[in-house]
Order: C-alpha cells, then sequence, then structure tokens
C-alpha cells in the first residue's frame, strides 16, 4: 500500500512539473564561452527549481541543425519559438541574447509560454563590464525569471553641489542634478562632469526595489575660480602721480592784477614822456645853448619820466609778489619769512619748487 501511494505522488509531481525547453542563448563568436556559461546557469537553476528539462544538447538531437539556429535567432518573438518547437512536446522555452556595446554586456532572457505565445518573464539587464560581476549578476538575474516573475527594478538618485554639472549614466547623457531613475538591477557607470572643475565617475549598484541615493561633489581644478569670484587682470599701476589742477588764491589775482596796470600806466607815462623830450631836444639851439620849449614844458616831462619809472617799479614789485604767491598756491609748501639786517629789509622765500 505504502509503494501504491509512493508511486502515485511521484507521478503527480512529475505531472505538475511543466516541461522546459532551455535553448542555448545566442551569442558572437567571441563571446560563445560568456553565451555557454549563461546557458549553463539556466538547465542549473531551472533544474534546482524542479522544471522537466530539455537541455540544449537533447533539443540538438530532436531537431535538425537549421530548425535550432533558426530557434537561437528566434529572442522574444514568441511566435518563432512556438513554431521551431512544434512537436518537441514542452509547455516553457527560455531563450536568449548575449551582445556588448563599448561598456557593457548586454544580456537579454526570455521565458515563453509556448502554447500561449506569451512571455512569462524577462531579463533586459545592461552588465558594467569594468564591474567583474558577469557570473554574479547572471546567477541573480536567472532564479526569478524561470519563477516566472517580471524583473524588479531599483530607483537611483543622483546629486551633486553643481546644479549644471553633466550627468553620464553608462556613457549616455542623462541631465543635470538632481537626476532619478528607475532602473533595472546591476552595476552602473556614473560620471559628472563641469568645466574649471575635476570630473568624477562613479560604479554605483542599483538592487532591485532598493533605492540608491548618491552625491557626488565635485572640486575645482587647481588655479581655477569659480564664475562669481574671477578676478580681473593685475596690470602695473602707473607710478606718476596726477597733476593736480593750480589754485590760484586772491592774493595772487590781485598782485598780478596790480602788476598788469601798473605796467600799463608805467608803459603809457614812458610813451608820454619820451614823445615830450623828443620835441624838446628837437627845439634845441647849439649855438646859444637854449631849448625852444618852455620851462612848464620840461618839469612835465621830467614829471611824467618819473611817474612811468614808479610805475614800472610798482609793477616789477607786484609781478615778483604774484609769482611767490602762484608758487605757494601751487605748492602749499613755499614758505615766505620777512627778513631784516643792518643792511635793510625783505623776505625770504624757501620750500619745494
Amino acid at each position: 500500500m505504502h509503494g501504491v501511494m509512493h508511486s502515485v505522488l511521484m507521478a503527480l509531481t512529475l505531472a505538475a512539473a511543466p516541461k522546459l525547453a532551455v535553448v542555448e542563448v545566442d551569442a558572437p563568436d567571441l563571446m560563445m564561452g560568456l553565451g555557454a556559461q549563461v546557458t549553463r546557469a539556466l538547465v542549473t537553476e531551472a533544474q534546482a527549481q524542479k522544471y522537466d528539462v530539455v537541455t540544449p544538447e537533447a533539443l540538438r538531437g530532436k531537431l535538425d541543425a537549421r530548425r535550432y539556429e533558426s530557434l537561437r535567432k528566434c529572442g522574444g518573438n514568441t511566435a518563432c519559438v512556438a513554431q521551431e518547437l512544434t512537436g518537441v512536446g514542452v509547455r516553457r522555452a527560455v531563450v536568449g541574447k548575449l551582445s556588448r556595446d563599448e561598456k557593457n554586456y548586454l544580456l537579454k532572457l526570455w521565458l515563453v509560454d509556448v502554447d500561449t505565445l506569451d512571455v512569462i518573464a524577462d531579463v533586459d539587464r545592461p552588465i558594467l563590464i569594468a564591474a567583474r560581476r558577469f557570473q554574479k549578476d547572471v546567477e541573480q538575474a536567472i532564479p526569478p525569471l524561470l519563477r516566472g516573475e517580471r524583473e524588479a527594478r531599483g530607483t537611483l538618485i543622483v546629486d551633486s553641489n553643481l546644479a549644471d554639472a553633466q550627468v553620464t549614466l553608462n556613457g549616455e547623457f542623462i541631465g543635470t542634478p538632481p537626476v532619478k531613475l528607475s532602473l533595472k538591477p546591476g552595476k552602473y557607470e556614473v560620471k559628472l562632469e563641469r568645466n574649471k572643475y575635476l570630473s568624477v565617475t562613479r560604479l554605483l549598484n542599483v538592487e532591485p526595489n532598493q533605492e540608491t541615493k548618491e552625491f557626488i561633489k565635485l572640486l575645482l581644478k587647481p588655479g581655477e575660480l569659480p564664475d562669481a569670484q574671477v578676478v580681473p587682470k593685475l596690470t602695473k599701476k602707473d607710478e606718476t602721480p596726477e597733476a593736480a589742477p593750480l589754485k590760484l588764491s586772491a592774493l595772487t589775482f590781485v598782485l598780478g592784477g596790480v602788476a598788469i596796470a601798473a605796467g600799463g600806466a608805467g608803459l603809457t607815462f614812458g610813451l608820454i614822456s619820451r614823445g615830450q623830450e623828443e620835441a624838446l631836444r628837437t627845439g634845441y639851439d647849439p649855438d646859444t645853448a637854449v631849448y625852444a620849449g618852455t620851462r612848464k614844458q620840461a618839469l612835465e616831462q621830467n614829471r611824467n619820466a618819473l611817474v612811468a619809472n614808479i610805475a614800472f617799479g610798482v609793477a616789477g614789485a607786484a609781478a615778483v609778489g604774484a609769482i611767490i604767491s602762484g608758487i605757494v598756491d601751487g605748492t602749499r609748501s613755499v614758505q615766505v619769512t620777512p627778513t631784516a639786517s643792518a643792511d635793510g629789509a625783505g623776505v625770504s622765500v624757501g620750500g619745494s619748487f
């Protein structure tokens, strides 16, 4: 009785386990080793999950070479997969494709329902080559795929001290900080750049159903200044002192005016005296030593000459005073000091001129 029950349970278990065809992952010739690695991981995990596995070797025995290669190339085309698996007797199949770009391995896997032509679950994951975690990411992605679970996503938030920095993800520009992305699990290369600042590159791990936050501070390059603190270009200061405008005092103007007026008066009386003298000399008789003019005319000529001399004297004194006063006004360091001695009186002028 016990043996019969055991046989029934085994039969029910086998009947409940779907038959799964694992198709060899399609990969370029230079990546055949990595493709075979993914295929082995699929077979191992399918067996661990109690699938009735039809291995790639078994499929090659059931299909001719053309049909098998066509099946490998089907990818996510469910109708293609179902057509090439006609007569094999499987309910599900897992197919895959592996390629790469400049920085990433590109892994795509599909779990296909052959009867309904539905994609039950899929994996579409870039695996950063520099991260050196291909095997780990593959082993992480396959179990939920074979359980029919849609691949969970994680959230990546990148912020910086510079709001206008350029943010790239795996070499592609994605915006300026802060950026928030919903990504498939895996390692991502994030790079921040800005003019005058040192660029920063980091490898960030995005976990399923988790939020990854990263604040990246950019530092100025040596010798650079922030845009708001640009120092103007230095130029050599002209050491020649700027000439200050000359301001003359009222005394200088008065003395100057007196000098001009006195000089004009002296010139006038001098000309009159000169004319009178010439008139008197013209009427001189050498035989009698008598001038033709009168005494009054002679006295008037002498008076005009005296006035002219006095006027010229005043003009000269006023001119000297005006010059001294002007120097004092211009330098402000000239000292004019009255002096007296047994020989007479005067002024001494000192200072810088």
